[in-house]
């Protein structure tokens, strides 16, 4: 506990935001960018467990709730990856990772950190349950819109017609706007976490840049 309480007693927002500058930076040069992409998974784990280092109240019930929205977050991504009834036609890269039936193991962890990010942020702001759900999910549908390009871009899925289908927005919001309103009933963000809200615009703007440098040309030619 003494080293947890250390690590919250730090501000560690100037450190994100170098760690994702260099991401950006690595990404964009052609000698360090197949390193960063295979360095992904190791840094999307990192950062979920930095988040969670942050959380004030561990309890059965917090785990649990934890475990159902990982749970839910990977089995809807292989149910869609599988029939395509869901989000559209897609299928994963390489660059997340491994996992069963084609769908890495790591998309679970990052709806369980984007759940927890987008539902810190409207707890702060929107009381009653429904309509805190449907600002996290709106949250979290933004995100994805600014992470399409670059997911793309980056070979961490692919659409069949290299275009993302307003389908997958829609399942999105629904999908999100149900793991958020688990997260209000079951008090999942319950407490402080200092670093929920600047991560989420941290990799929210980290995203908005690749896609910048992709419409530009020049992610792929620098």
């Amino acid at each position: 506990m003494g080293f947890i309480q250390n690590i919250r007693s730090r501000n560690l927002v100037p450190v994100l935001i170098i760690y994702y500058a260099a991401g950006v930076a690595g990404l964009i040069i052609p000698a360090t960018r197949e390193l960063f992409l295979i360095l992904t998974p190791v840094s999307l784990l990192l950062t979920f467990i930095l988040l969670y280092l942050f959380h004030e109240r561990f309890d059965t019930r917090f785990w649990m709730t934890s475990a159902a929205i990982f749970l839910a977050g990977f089995l809807v991504e292989m149910a869609g990856v599988e029939t395509g009834w869901i989000f559209g036609d897609y299928e994963y890269g390489g660059t997340l990772g491994p996992g069963p039936l084609g769908t890495p193991l790591m998309i679970g962890i990052n709806w369980l950190m984007l759940v927890y990010c987008s539902s810190h942020i409207a707890g702060r702001f929107v009381e009653p349950l429904y309509f805190r759900a449907v600002v996290a999910a709106a949250l979290m549908v933004v995100y994805d819109f600014a992470l399409e390009p670059a997911a793309m871009r980056l070979d961490m899925w692919n659409w069949e017609s290299g275009i993302v289908p307003l389908q997958n927005y829609i399942a999105w919001f629904i999908v999100a706007f149900f793991l958020n309103y688990l997260a209000g009933q079951m008090r999942f963000t319950a407490g402080k976490n200092k670093l929920a809200t600047p991560l989420f615009f941290i990799q929210l703007v980290f995203f908005i840049v690749l896609d910048i440098w992709i419409f530009a040309g020049r992610l792929w030619a620098f």
